[in-house]
């Protein structure tokens, strides 16, 4: 155990001294301040489309606009887009080695092969959580920051007004179940590293299984019902339920334990290929 939480500090120390780390990071440090800068200059267009929605029920007075809310419609981003980042690294932690050569090296340490791809792993998680939550400390921070703080209207099959601090523990969660379901992704990509030594295969290969998935999910057909609960990304969407009232703890929960399997399968898949794989020649 000793061995893989030593193996694990320098495998985090290996991802975050290439520069593709840091492409994730740099693109939230400038979109997201951008973005708030932008709402609070020319509003937010949104509010009054999700006002529409709900025709003459309500009256308002002054604007719903703020950085919370901002934040909230954010979050789409991890729905489609923010993937890129965490497989342009995932694809790249087990691939980069065989094509280095590095792999033979692990030989003449103590430490096993099993070992190895354990701390690999949880090396990549360990990425995959600290990008997650550096955009949501980012969007939440700066949005309070720059466009304000108030109370959150969350705007789905009617509305929900939550105080900013409800809000706040909401979204901590969030972010933390969004963490998770991203690690499906990072899992998947790392299962496809360990089959190539070539990191551009695994990071197109993940990619596109992901677009074909999201495809898959969102047309509505009958015939496509069967094949929804097999895809992990019918499960992308959990980070939204702690914004619904009463949270429903049940569904959260069904979720993560059928993602939680969806990872251990990717993980389970690439210990075994990396078990077998020849590192000798």
């Amino acid at each position: 155990m000793l061995l893989i939480i030593k193996a694990t500090k320098l495998e985090l120390i290996k991802i975050f001294s290439k520069w593709r780390t840091y492409i994730g990071f740099a693109t939230v440090a400038v979109l997201i301040p951008l973005i708030m800068w932008l709402v609070r200059k020319y509003g937010f267009g949104l509010e009054n489309q999700a006002l529409r929605s709900l025709g003459d029920s309500f009256e308002f007075v002054g604007s719903l606009a703020n950085g919370l809310l901002v934040s909230y419609y954010l979050m789409n981003v991890l729905w489609v887009h923010f993937p890129f980042f965490i497989v342009l690294v995932a694809g790249d932690v087990m691939a980069s080695e065989g094509a280095s050569g590095t792999y033979r090296l692990w030989l003449t340490r103590p430490i096993g092969r099993f070992q190895v791809i354990t701390s690999k792993f949880l090396a990549t998680f360990g990425y995959t959580l600290a990008i997650v939550l550096f955009m949501g400390l980012c969007s939440i921070g700066l949005g309070l920051l720059i466009v304000g703080g108030g109370d959150l209207f969350v705007f789905d099959k009617g509305i929900l007004i939550l105080s900013q601090g409800d809000a706040l523990q909401r979204f901590l969660l969030a972010y933390l179940i969004a963490a998770w379901a991203q690690m499906a992704v990072a899992a998947l990509a790392f299962m496809f590293s360990t089959w190539t030594n070539n990191s551009v295969g695994p990071i197109i290969g993940t990619y596109a299984v992901i677009v074909v998935s999201m495809i898959l999910a969102v047309i509505k057909i009958p015939a496509l019902e069967i094949i929804r609960p097999y895809l992990f990304v019918s499960y992308f969407d959990v980070f939204f339920m702690p914004f619904s009232d009463p949270i429903p703890w049940g569904e959260i929960g069904v979720s993560l334990l059928k993602l939680t399997v969806f990872i251990l399968t990717f993980f389970g898949i690439s210990a075994v290929s990396f078990l077998k794989k020849d590192i000798c020649t």
